[in-house]
């Protein structure tokens, strides 16, 4: 039985003859009986009777028609589904996604890529790298955004390095160089990601190699509160481009450091299931608004 024979079925019983019911489905009438006919052959009875020159249903076809009703408006809401989902006009995004990034960053561009789509929906949870990587795992969400490296057969990485930039409160002596080196920062109050982070490694080895005194006058766990501490005054520091961009305008001005100092994040998929055709269109769309920002 095919959902063709049974759009059939209710045209000819609303119509009363196959040539008005061909009309209605947009096909020949000679396709109308054969679909008719196959059907009355599959289900083993009569479906209709001629009376006067008009089909009139027997009782059994006007209970089929019943069934047919709800398995015809299934089978459309599935057809619209697939459209929907084809066009990317709906679905899911379940993002876990580092605080760094989460906290305006990615909302800005879950907005924008929803702008033009009011049946998309999305859940963006913000956690710390290393849980984003074990729900990634674990396969509790299609995408995640956290710090490298990552060393797990269940996920699937995309790396992305950004180049980090040196902040300094507005009017700082310092916001006149174009490019700011480990000399220019020799035991000027330094405000630091914790001594085990990824970053911490490379400005030390930066300002050992330059010769230059790294002096660390407050450590702090995310880039967020260390350029907030810079803005009220607090030292200088490196910061990932993406959190001194949210600060520019609040009290802080930001130059490139030289050397770079790399910061890597991954873009963090489940293994072993596909991506679906929404969530490649939106990793499309984060990688152009996150490329100002990459080496």
């Amino acid at each position: 039985m095919h959902i063709r024979q049974l759009m059939a079925l209710r045209a000819v019983i609303s119509s009363g003859t196959t040539t008005q019911a061909a009309e209605i489905l947009g096909v020949t009438q000679p396709a109308v009986s054969s679909l008719i006919a196959t059907l009355e052959k599959e289900v083993g009875f009569k479906l209709f009777e001629r009376v006067k020159g008009r089909l009139v249903p027997t009782l059994e076809a006007d209970r089929m028609a019943e069934e047919a009703e709800r398995t015809i408006a299934s089978f459309r809401r599935m057809e619209e589904m697939a459209r929907d989902l084809r066009q990317l006009a709906a679905g899911q995004l379940r993002i876990a996604c580092m605080p760094g990034l989460a906290l305006d960053f990615m909302p800005r561009v879950l907005a924008r890529f929803q702008a033009d789509k009011p049946d998309i929906k999305v859940s963006l949870q913000i956690r710390s790298s290393m849980r984003v990587r074990e729900w990634i795992a674990a396969q509790y969400f299609d995408l995640g955004i956290a710090e490298l490296p990552v060393d797990d057969p269940a996920i699937e990485v995309e790396p992305l390095q950004m180049r980090c930039v040196c902040v300094m409160p507005e009017g700082h002596p310092l916001a006149r160089k174009k490019v700011i080196t480990p000399q220019d920062l020799n035991e000027v109050p330094f405000i630091s990601l914790n001594g085990d982070h990824m970053t911490y490694f490379r400005i030390a080895d930066a300002f050992e190699e330059a010769g230059a005194k790294l002096n660390v006058r407050a450590e702090v766990q995310l880039f967020a509160p260390a350029c907030a501490m810079v803005a009220s005054g607090g030292g200088v520091s490196i910061v990932d481009p993406v959190s001194a961009k949210v600060y520019e305008g609040r009290g802080i001005v930001a130059r490139p450091f030289q050397p770079a100092i790399r910061f890597d994040v991954g873009l963090m998929f489940p293994a072993y299931r596909p991506r679906s055709l929404l969530m490649q269109n939106f990793v499309t769309t984060l990688k152009q608004a996150m490329q100002p920002y990459l080496l």
